[in-house]
């Protein structure tokens, strides 16, 4: 049995051919287009020595040939130059290597050629990006084994919780809002009320905005589930000054329209305006749910404004919601 199915991707659709031949492993292969799918079957189907020889070949693709077939049809998450940065590292270690050769020994010594600077949590990056590749290959290649599951990640120290002040945020906000670029106070508004990550914030298009709701919506996450913000009327009310532009992005380059504005320095500049220290972008998400957990919020309501998919991760929370824990302990064991 054979067939033909149309996959749609971010970059656009490929057609994936499948062969399920009698007494052997199914075949498959991506095709950019339904011709290509086409004549790929007409070519094995039925024919079990050409589908041995297929399946036999497959197994000595090089690295760099799979990596580039996985960017190509299997990649569907939102920082494809960032993956590919990645992937071009796994490509200079292992990339003329034929797939069924790489071994656990492999990924680690490469692994261990990193710059001695990055963290943990880079070079686990690093790590779950091959693994991705090589999951891809057992699904498609017939790959029997993914040697990168063998390798240990390296720990992480997760436990950071730096959050904005109410004078630091009285500060920051002051400093944004008199940035040369006249949307930094609106993006930093909306990472601290949202708890959005830039990332989710800088792919909003003006078509995810309901202006009249009160919401955005975002399509993909970094969990792989679409999430919708509550917005508040701060936000609304700056929203709406700029609700006139043309561009898709809500945040986009004043040079390419189509992309993101690149604000790192203009960030930079606005928490030297306002004399915080020791502050990323991503802490603001921190603040998010630092201000969520001192308002008496549960971590169970803080993980879902988050996105959290595990308790664990918003844990490191806790320690913020004693003064709830204090009124709830009050009130239900006061008369004991």
């Amino acid at each position: 049995m054979a067939y033909i199915q149309k996959v749609k991707r971010k970059k656009g659709v490929v057609y994936r051919a499948y062969i399920r031949p009698t007494g052997l492993k199914p075949v498959t292969k991506s095709f950019n287009t339904k011709r290509e799918a086409v004549q790929f079957i007409n070519r094995l189907d039925d024919d079990k020595r050409q589908i041995q020889v297929f399946q036999q070949n497959k197994y000595k693709t090089p690295l760099s040939e799979l990596i580039d077939e996985y960017l190509n049809t299997g990649y569907t998450g939102r920082r494809l130059k960032d993956e590919k940065y990645k992937l071009n590292f796994w490509k200079s270690q292992l990339g003329s290597k034929q797939i069924s050769e790489i071994t656990r020994m492999d990924i680690s010594n490469s692994l261990s050629t990193l710059p001695s600077h990055l963290s943990n949590a880079t070079i686990n990056r690093y790590k779950a990006s091959i693994s991705v590749v090589f999951s891809f290959a057992c699904r498609y290649y017939e790959l029997l084994d993914n040697p990168v599951l063998h390798v240990p990640s390296r720990p992480e120290n997760n436990a950071r919780v730096r959050y904005l002040s109410n004078t630091e945020r009285t500060e920051l906000f002051h400093s944004t809002k008199i940035s040369k670029w006249d949307k930094l106070y609106l993006i930093t508004l909306m990472a601290v009320t949202t708890g959005a990550r830039k990332g989710e914030l800088l792919e909003l298009k003006w078509s995810d905005i309901d202006l009249n709701k009160g919401t955005a919506y975002v399509a993909i996450t970094k969990n792989g589930e679409p999430k919708v913000l509550p917005l508040t009327n701060e936000v609304i009310s700056e929203l709406h000054r700029f609700k006139h532009q043309r561009p898709q992005l809500v945040f986009n380059s004043e040079l390419k329209p189509n992309k993101p504005y690149e604000f790192f320095k203009l960030w930079k500049k606005a928490l030297e305006q306002a004399n915080i220290q020791d502050f990323r972008f991503h802490d603001l998400r921190h603040t998010t749910a630092s201000y969520l957990a001192q308002s008496g919020a549960s971590l169970l309501e803080i993980a879902e404004v988050l996105g959290h998919k595990q308790i664990q991760v918003t844990k490191r929370y806790a320690h913020l919601c004693i003064g709830h824990k204090q009124k709830l302990i009050n009130k239900v064991m006061s008369n004991l």
